[in-house]
């Protein structure tokens, strides 16, 4: 698994093989995330350096003007 921490949402899922289940949070709240590239990565699941064998990535993001909580 990289490490996509302050990449936009959208690069880090065209990353990923296109099977990969993934799921996207609002880091700094309960929006709803609909455009992906105005979104950037605070922290993901696994962890950086993870052999990814067809477990679920999970990343929270915040909108880029905004800090990561």
């Amino acid at each position: 698994m990289p490490d996509f921490v302050g990449t936009s949402v959208k690069s880090a899922r065209g990353s990923l093989d296109s099977s990969t289940s993934i799921t996207v949070r609002d880091a700094g709240g309960d929006r709803m995330v609909l455009m992906e590239s105005n979104w950037k990565v605070c922290t993901r699941e696994p962890k950086p350096g993870t052999a990814l064998n067809g477990q679920p990535v999970e990343f929270a993001a915040v909108k880029f003007d905004e800090s990561c909580p």
